[in-house]
């Protein structure tokens, strides 16, 4: 009978618990394990908005009115500050390294580009204009609140065209496809509108109003939506036809993401559960209890984490955090707790 040494045993051992680890740690999100989430880690901070980096290894988390603060993915540990003494309000990574796009309350965005410290300012002529690259880059789009998204070409902020989605103002957030060849403009106060970038022109319009959070799914076929009813909605990017729809608990959903293999949704809001979806039937795979008020919700890079940013609904009445959730029981969650 093979016998192992207490030797071998003690040699072992750790080295079997490092690669546990490290399946456990880099097991990616599916409709199978998502019973299986548990909080990995928790930062006390109250996060308006969250941002990755082209390159996965940095989130950016964004406060109301505050600078954008740079962390390092895994550990949340702050690596450098954006826009210091500056009171921003949306942040956004470009995909070309070391370019950085960003608004304060009001009707400017500032695109920055970090290697030169070139800074371009753009009057995107609505408040608060959200903003959003292009996939390769090379443009920026802005909404906010007005009837106009603005199309600019980021190498020196000319303006290339507009998209009207009026005649409602509201809040209005910009979207592209992945392939960089629609945008989607979602209206707090209307409908969601599909355009063709190249030329403008409106492809289709969704039929059902009053958007907040939307994404296209990673293959670009369907657009997920959160309403403020507290519905999520499914649509065809091909024609604007609905897929499915589904009522939540929610009193508003405020936000809607993909896994980055198309293989699960997930959506948040006011009152309401953290939701993980199967979107090829959008039936509920899991419902987390979670804080009363959930404005941040995205899907790491790698798919690996879901990470949330919330708390009270009104901020004097309690605190705020951002959670990351992994899967329970690992050796990488149990190590990687912090309440």
């Amino acid at each position: 009978m093979f016998r192992v040494s207490l030797r071998t045993w003690l040699i072992l051992v750790p080295v079997i618990a490092v690669v546990v680890a490290w399946q456990s740690r880099h097991a990616i999100l599916t409709p199978k394990n998502v019973a299986s989430l548990s909080v990995v880690t928790t930062l006390d901070d109250d996060i308006w908005e969250i941002a990755w980096s082209p390159d996965r290894d940095r989130v950016a988390l964004l406060g109301w009115e505050k600078p954008a603060e740079i962390h390092d993915a895994l550990s949340l540990n702050t690596i450098e500050t954006i826009g210091a003494r500056q009171k921003l309000i949306h942040f956004a990574f470009s995909p070309e390294d070391g370019v950085v796009a960003y608004c304060k309350n009001g009707k400017t965005a500032e695109i920055l580009d970090r290697r030169t410290g070139r800074s371009i300012r753009l009057d995107a002529g609505n408040n608060q204009p959200q903003m959003v690259f292009s996939p390769d880059g090379t443009t920026l789009a802005t909404g906010g609140y007005g009837t106009k998204v603005r199309l600019w070409r980021v190498s020196d902020g000319e303006l290339l065209r507009e998209f009207d989605a009026g005649p409602v103002t509201g809040g209005l957030t910009p979207v592209f496809s992945p392939d960089g060849a629609t945008l989607a403009v979602g209206n707090r106060n209307s409908t969601t509108t599909l355009f063709e970038v190249a030329t403008s022109r409106r492809r289709a319009t969704l039929e059902k109003e009053y958007s907040q959070g939307l994404q296209f799914s990673p293959d670009g076929r369907s657009l997920a939506v959160a309403y403020v009813d507290g519905s999520l909605a499914l649509w065809n990017t091909a024609d604007g036809r609905l897929l499915r729809e589904r009522k939540t608990s929610a009193e508003e959903l405020y936000s809607v993401d993909w896994s980055p293999d198309g293989r699960l949704l997930a959506s948040a809001g006011l009152k309401g559960k953290i939701t993980l979806w199967d979107p090829t039937e959008l039936t509920v795979l899991r419902e987390i209890d979670g804080p009363e008020w959930v404005i941040g919700l995205e899907f790491s890079p790698d798919g690996r984490s879901l990470i949330t940013a919330g708390g009270s609904q009104l901020q004097a009445a309690g605190k705020r955090s951002l959670k990351v959730w992994g899967i329970e029981g690992s050796l990488y969650t149990l190590a990687n707790r912090r309440r």
